[in-house]
């Protein structure tokens, strides 16, 4: 453990569970060059490669698989510990408000919040949506908001995981063939989305700047409805990738990127710029990022 330290123990459980240095170097908060070198660094030090590199995806050598095994449960034991003195510290009890501004979260949350209360079961937790996030953290109505939009400076903002918006449509659907939507494919069929077009993001950004109307426009407040419209053939939708993965095959359905690029989404917890946040909401962040599709660690 001369080489080893808390930080590359870390590094390298934050790796494996992403596979990916963007969305690793996201979640530690540092720059993925600087990740890259802490890698190569430790890499060097330890004479051994931990990881093979390839175009997809970061994959564990033999070796790096036992530091992980090791690695985690370090970590894991370190965290319980800085918990308890947290506690001690500063206390067991008081709020925590979080606020949402992707309906598709309610489709995770509530196992977050059952690990989180098992944890702090003397925090009171309050969940809801955000529509105005600047309003709404100024106003105290929530301590952090869950948001895939840019944060404004004035607030402090954490990465939380990475996903995509794909296309879903029936299998026989015209655009099944396509390897990939292009924007303007739009403006030809029926769009079924969750809010109405004066709040629908994807609508005022991607497709009116660009004179892009779909047939119909359609507002279905509930994913599963959505889903259901699809499938019924009443149109098509755009919805994140992890919210829809497991349900396409059993509706036949498919899902297509948008765009030659995809649609990428980063997901961020906003708050107020404070020095030091309490030790519970920073353990929210810590389980949103270990439970939520796409970031849940493997064995």
């Amino acid at each position: 453990m001369n080489h080893l330290e808390i930080k590359h123990l870390r590094m390298l459980c934050t790796i494996a569970a992403t596979g990916n240095m963007t969305k690793a170097a996201g979640m530690l908060c540092i720059s993925q060059s600087a990740l890259s070198q802490q890698l190569k660094d430790i890499e060097g030090k330890l004479k051994v490669d931990l990881f093979f590199r390839t175009r997809k995806r970061m994959l564990l050598t033999p070796i790096g698989k036992r530091l992980l095994k090791t690695a985690r449960e370090i970590v894991g034991t370190l965290e319980e510990m800085e918990l308890e003195i947290a506690r001690t510290v500063e206390g067991d009890r008081g709020e925590l408000k979080v606020g949402t501004q992707c309906l598709f979260c309610f489709k995770w949350l509530p196992g977050v919040m059952r690990t989180f209360q098992k944890k702090f079961p003397n925090i009171a937790f309050e969940i809801g949506n955000s529509d105005h996030l600047a309003k709404e953290l100024e106003a105290k109505r929530y301590d952090l908001i869950i948001t895939a939009a840019p944060v404004a400076d004035d607030y402090d903002s954490v990465g939380l995981f990475e996903d995509r918006m794909v296309c879903i449509m029936p299998e026989d659907h015209p655009l099944s063939a396509r390897p990939f939507i292009h924007f303007e494919d739009f403006n030809r069929f029926n769009l079924i989305a969750h809010v109405d077009k004066g709040q629908y993001r994807f609508y005022q950004l991607m497709l009116r700047p660009k004179g892009i109307e779909p047939q119909r426009f359609m507002a279905v407040g509930q994913p599963e409805a959505i889903v259901e419209m699809v499938a019924s053939g009443f149109g098509i939708s755009i919805l994140p990738h992890w919210a829809v993965v497991r349900s396409l095959a059993s509706n036949g359905l498919v899902a297509r990127p948008i765009g030659k690029n995809g649609f990428p989404l980063s997901y961020q917890a906003a708050f107020f710029k404070k020095r030091q946040i309490p030790v519970f909401q920073q353990e929210f962040i810590n389980i949103v990022r270990k439970n939520v599709p796409g970031n849940r660690q493997s064995t």
